[in-house]
């Protein structure tokens, strides 16, 4: 079974620190789940990409420091 998320708001980030500079532009999103919610980035944005409030992603992986990582569906 799949865990999933729906975006509660969401920014998206186009200037990022030393350490997300090539992953520039990205999302950072509030994601709600079963679980509560979580700050999370979420991976697959790309320019342009159609993005809204109640908008459902998948969890993929954590982050070295145990942060959430989604992706778009």
């Amino acid at each position: 079974m799949n865990r999933c998320g729906t975006i509660f708001t969401y920014s998206v980030v186009h200037s990022g620190t030393d350490a997300f500079k090539d992953k520039t532009p990205y999302v950072v999103a509030l994601v709600a789940e079963n679980q509560g919610i979580s700050l999370a980035r979420v991976e697959g944005y790309t320019e342009g990409k159609l993005i809204n409030v109640g908008m459902e992603v998948e969890f993929f992986a954590e982050d070295e420091n145990g942060n959430p990582i989604y992706k778009f569906i």
